[in-house]
């Protein structure tokens, strides 16, 4: 007896086949979501074939070291022996720990000059007489080095000013020598200011002069200068009776190529002398020196004016460029329209009396000096930025002054790769023999092992040879990585008959 087939309402219908799952079952296998996670997956490989490895193969070949991956947290540091005891990574602005220098000979006792540098050579203006202790034992002489590949030549004296100074502010501009001010060997404050030029044929400066139309409207000692594209201004100083001043001066080119006559400009928001002064951005910094109640930690920020752009800025950097312009108003350009004072942790840590003072790339320095009636040794230096001005002090102990090697009164440089403490009085008081110099460049770490990244050493191959060497490596990566994409997308597109190939290969051996 035959069996007839079920009512159609009661025959089973076979069970549906689960969807596939891929990537560990996280993606519908035909859905739009594993199909987008694998175009991310193929334009990341992309980039990384014949972007990021051809570009990495290049700085294998020009830079001494390559970055792999992002070493944003590095739990392995490791330096090269050039920067001896500093930590590493080197904190930025730091210097390789000092070395005795060469000997100097300066005018006097090579306390109370002032440094100038002038194309090839650094000259060392005035100062005071050596074994006298009077504020007048002043001389005129001046000393010049040439500076060379490998840094200052031996000292040697040169044409001397026309009278004694000591603590005056010299400034170059425009192929033109300025020695502004100072102490001279009969009063304590000066107005004058000496000039001279370079000899076009040796380079030295071999007459000074003075400069009647650019007598200071007082005298001052002490002051600081710096040189602006469009002249000098002068800042602080102590007046007659050595009491400093917030006087602030400028003295503009004219279409002649001389100084005008100087201004006055916004006054500093206290006294100030003995200080120094940097040109960081659109800012003036003045650090160091003293004011009224003695030698102080506070900085003063000066707001320099300069053309509004199109769209309402032109302050360099920082978010508050706009408000700076606004604040500006119709101040002339170049000018200082607003002063300010750092305050609390923005403060030098430890104001000293007779610290040498120095910038470099933006960086201000403070080293050595007298601090509570002893000589020290440490250093400290701040980098300005035009959104938030100073903020700290950094200091390493690795970066101060050898005890045998403590500084007063000493006149600090940046010469090509190298700071320098010029002059001065050791620890003793006696005049310093020799200076002390450090490297300004501390090296990156060679190696670097992080949680997403690495740091590895590359070949540094210098100049254009290193350069067109790179050039062909990356070139060389890019052809590889482009024929190996088309191999995978070739076996991607074929991946059954690619897999069978591949099985069958495995099974020969």
């Amino acid at each position: 007896m035959s069996s007839l087939p079920a009512p159609l309402g009661q025959q089973q219908l076979a069970p549906a086949p689960a969807p596939r799952r891929a990537f560990f079952g996280l993606f519908d296998a035909a859905g739009w979501g594993w199909a987008s996670f694998r175009a991310v997956l193929w334009t990341l490989l992309i980039i990384l074939m014949l972007g990021y490895i051809p570009d990495r193969a290049y700085y294998i070949v020009a830079s001494p070291t390559v970055e792999i991956g992002l070493n944003g947290l590095s739990l392995v540091n490791i330096c090269p022996g050039e920067n001896k005891d500093l930590p590493c990574p080197a904190p930025a602005g730091a210097l390789i720990p000092w070395e005795s220098g060469a000997p100097v000979a300066l005018p006097g006792a090579g306390e109370g000059g002032s440094l100038l540098q002038v194309g090839s050579h650094l000259y060392y203006v005035g100062g005071r007489v050596s074994g006298v202790l009077d504020e007048y034992a002043n001389t005129p002489g001046v000393s010049a080095a040439e500076i060379g590949p490998e840094g200052l030549s031996s000292w040697a004296a040169v044409a001397p000013l026309p009278a004694p100074r000591a603590l005056s502010a010299t400034a170059y501009l425009a192929g033109t020598a300025y020695v502004i001010g100072g102490t001279s060997d009969t009063e304590s404050a000066t107005a004058t200011v000496f000039t001279g030029a370079p000899d076009p044929a040796t380079g030295t400066i071999d007459a000074w002069m003075l400069a009647d139309a650019l007598e200071l409207p007082a005298p001052r000692n002490g002051a600081t200068v710096i040189t602006v594209s469009d002249g000098l201004i002068v800042f602080g100083g102590a007046n007659q009776f050595n009491q400093p001043q917030t006087t602030v001066w400028k003295s503009t080119l004219q279409s002649s190529g001389s100084l005008g006559p100087w201004e006055a400009m916004a006054p500093l928001p206290e006294p100030r002398a003995n200080a120094a002064a940097a040109l960081v951005g659109d800012s003036v910094w003045i650090w160091g020196g003293r004011d009224a109640s003695g030698y102080t930690g506070v900085s003063l920020h000066g707001y320099i004016a300069v053309e509004k752009t199109a769209g309402g800025g032109g302050h360099s950097g920082g978010a508050s460029s706009t408000d700076a312009v606004d604040e500006q108003g119709d101040a002339p350009i170049g000018s200082i329209y607003k002063w300010t004072a750092t305050s609390g942790d923005a403060n030098l840590p430890s104001p000293r009396e007779g610290a040498a003072l120095w910038s470099a790339n933006g960086t201000l320095y403070v080293a050595g000096g007298v601090q509570d009636g002893a000589v020290v040794g440490s250093v400290y230096w701040t980098a300005p930025t035009a959104a938030t001005g100073i903020t700290t002090w950094k200091n390493v102990p690795e970066v101060d002054l050898p005890a045998d090697q403590l500084r007063t009164n000493a006149s600090g440089a940046v010469i090509g790769t190298h700071a320098l403490l010029i002059g001065g009085e050791d620890a003793s008081g006696a005049p310093a023999g020799t200076s002390v110099s450090a490297l300004t460049s501390p090296k990156a770490p060679v190696f670097r092992a992080g949680l997403f990244g690495l740091t590895i050493p590359g070949l540094a191959i210098p100049g254009e040879i290193g350069e067109q060497l790179g050039f062909l490596s990356s070139a060389g990566a890019w052809t590889l990585n482009f024929v190996l994409l088309c191999a995978m997308a070739v076996a991607y597109a074929q991946r059954e008959r690619f897999g069978a190939w591949l099985r069958k290969r495995l099974v020969k051996k």
